[in-house]
């Protein structure tokens, strides 16, 4: 059973506070009127690779051991973890299989083109992301290489939680 727990997504701040940006909580009135309530936007949108992906993707390749990052890492992404894989490839010097789906767009194929910087082999497969997930999942089964899931790992999840830390100092104040 994967346990995530408050000190390991501290322990992720602190490996991604050179390279994330604490970003913004903008009001925003509309959808707070409509709602009743306070509602907020997280601007992740101005990280480098325009998503929170980043953090999860970036921490997750952080926690490789030698051996696992020289064998290189595989993924499956609807794209915007992709992006954050590549951007996470490129700067560790790993190289990464990036399984998308065959109807990804261009502009997001570019995108991850444009922060693998050539460290990254993109294979479109599958028509969905659950086609490429299982064709990623079982090339990195048989090539002995780690996968690196969009969501469903330890320390995919602490990275991606440490957009709650940042919320909670910037309202000051613990959230119910």
């Amino acid at each position: 059973m994967m346990s995530v727990n408050l000190k390991g997504v501290q322990k992720a701040a602190k490996q991604l506070q050179e390279l994330v940006l604490k970003t913004p909580l903008i009001y925003n009135e509309g959808l707070s009127e409509e709602l009743s309530a306070e509602v907020y936007f997280k601007r992740e949108d101005l990280q480098k690779v325009r998503s929170y992906k980043l953090r999860g993707a970036y921490n997750k390749m952080l926690s490789l051991d030698a051996n696992e990052r020289i064998a290189g890492i595989v993924c499956a992404s609807a794209g915007n973890h992709a992006q954050g894989v590549a951007y996470a490839c490129s700067a560790l010097g790993v190289r990464g299989c990036i399984y998308l789906p065959a109807p990804t767009p261009k502009q997001k194929l570019r995108q991850i083109e444009m922060f693998g910087k050539g460290m990254v082999e993109i294979v479109l497969e599958g028509d969905t992301f659950d086609d490429s997930y299982a064709l990623a999942r079982r090339f990195a089964s048989k090539n002995n290489r780690p996968f690196i899931h969009p969501f469903n790992d330890k320390h995919v999840i602490e990275g991606q939680g440490t957009m709650g830390l940042e919320v909670i100092e910037s309202i000051g104040k613990p959230i119910d």
